[in-house]
């Protein structure tokens, strides 16, 4: 009788393990909503932003995790911007999640935190750059990276400020062409720096947006050699910013300085397409090889840090998508969620919009200051901002602003004929 009743209740307590572990194993972990494009056209820099936030929530894991609990993703592939819309309402709705963290596309961006805001569920941005993306005065939407605005106005302040001077030209007589593909992101950073050159009072001549789906950029290349720019500032990304570079060569497009503003111009792919030709083109993202006296201690051992587990993790070292990522992710991790004390969506709220984290304490040298509800860029970044930096033997180096810098700019961009000779000519 005794052994049976034993037996009885040894049977039940181990039913009772069985059914509960599920529950007991999932109050183990801090489960956050990750929404990349993961497939389709963009997954190659949705995938890498998203790869340098696992890094960031690695570090966290291998410390004893967030609250004691091990982070855990639950992804949503956003590969358009209506499927990064149903797939944040899936994220909410079926997977219950209360913090969605994305989403590298603007476009997306835009209509997934759409989606969130009316759910009353955090929002976390840490690639997507238009500025429209914070200007809807949202309560539960943060952005941790610049904003688009930010990037055409350096380039045409770098063009103002150095081309100008370096070339010898009067900058009301330096002619500016302006391309950009035309989702959000494109039309926001070229329509923005169209704008701020005409403002600056430089001979705009022309402004072309076009689909970065498109197989044939040589009517944007005929056009713009037609109107001679001594600058090109562009927006593209990958596979339009191939193709215009490789159709520029074919018509013997020359220019004096050319200046991409994100995505394709400063990815590792650039100079493994192009080698030597890739040389000498700007590009305009946060940059994490500046100048590191910028940079606390405290940060640049964390850079070490990331950069090593990204290599070791991944096969390569982090670019700026991963880059942004990690940042992202590491406020987030380190800052405001051991603040919030859940993933209630109002503790996060007030605990992201305490963070004051002064110059020099992320990656990329900026500060954390997030812009309160009543501000016209409710839930940006007030402190982020970009770099410029150019390609130097196959290289990106930070040549602007000087604080930042690691090298002079070489200027001008050599012609295709001088480049084919191994020929250059910079203004010393």
């Amino acid at each position: 009788m005794r052994k049976s009743t034993i037996g009885l209740l040894v049977a039940s307590l181990l039913v009772f393990i069985l059914c509960a572990s599920p529950a007991v194993m999932a109050a183990e972990k801090v489960k956050i909503g990750a929404l990349f494009p993961f497939s389709g056209p963009l997954a190659l820099l949705g995938q890498e932003s998203f790869n340098g936030a696992t890094v960031a929530a690695d570090i966290i894991n291998e410390k004893g995790g967030l609250w004691g609990k091990q982070i855990e993703w639950v992804k949503g592939d956003g590969v358009d911007p209506k499927k990064a819309m149903t797939e944040c309402e899936r994220l909410i709705s079926v997977e219950g999640m209360k913090l969605i963290f994305g989403t590298y596309s603007s476009s997306r961006s835009y209509a997934a935190s759409g989606v969130a805001e009316r759910n009353k569920v955090i929002y976390w941005e840490q690639g997507a750059i238009a500025d429209p993306i914070t200007e809807r005065g949202f309560k539960y939407l943060f952005r941790t990276c610049p904003r688009a605005g930010q990037f055409g106005t350096m380039a045409v302040n770098f063009a103002k400020e150095v081309l100008a001077p370096t070339l010898k030209l009067d900058p009301k007589a330096m002619k500016v062409a302006v391309m950009f593909e035309d989702s959000l992101y494109g039309t926001t950073v070229g329509s923005n720096a169209a704008k701020h050159a005409m403002a600056m009072g430089m001979n705009v001549v022309a402004t072309d947006s076009y689909s970065h789906k498109t197989v044939d950029l040589s009517p944007v290349v005929m056009r713009f050699k037609a109107r001679k720019p001594d600058v090109i500032i562009a927006t593209s990304y990958l596979q339009d910013g191939l193709l215009f570079w490789r159709q520029a060569k074919e018509a013997n497009l020359n220019v004096k300085a050319f200046i991409g503003t994100g995505a394709c111009h400063g990815m590792p792919d650039w100079a493994k397409t192009f080698g030597e030709e890739a040389n000498y083109i700007f590009n305009i993202d946060p940059a994490i090889g500046i100048n590191p006296d910028v940079l606390n201690a405290k940060t640049k051992a964390i850079l070490k840090e990331f950069r090593e587990k990204f290599n070791k993790k991944f096969g390569h070292f982090p670019a700026t998508h991963a880059s942004l990522g990690f940042v992202g992710g590491s406020v987030l991790f380190e800052e405001v969620l051991p603040r919030a004390g859940s993933l209630d969506p109002e503790a996060i709220r007030k605990a992201a919009l305490q963070v004051d984290i002064p110059k020099g304490s992320t990656i990329f040298g900026f500060g954390v200051k997030f812009a309160p509800p009543a501000h016209p860029a409710a839930g940006q970044n007030l402190l982020a901002h970009p770099a410029l930096m150019q390609w130097q033997e196959k290289r990106m180096v930070v040549v602007y602003p000087v604080e930042f810098g690691m090298k002079k700019p070489l200027i001008p961009l050599p012609t295709w004929e001088q480049r084919g000779k191994g020929e250059t000519s910079f203004v010393k």
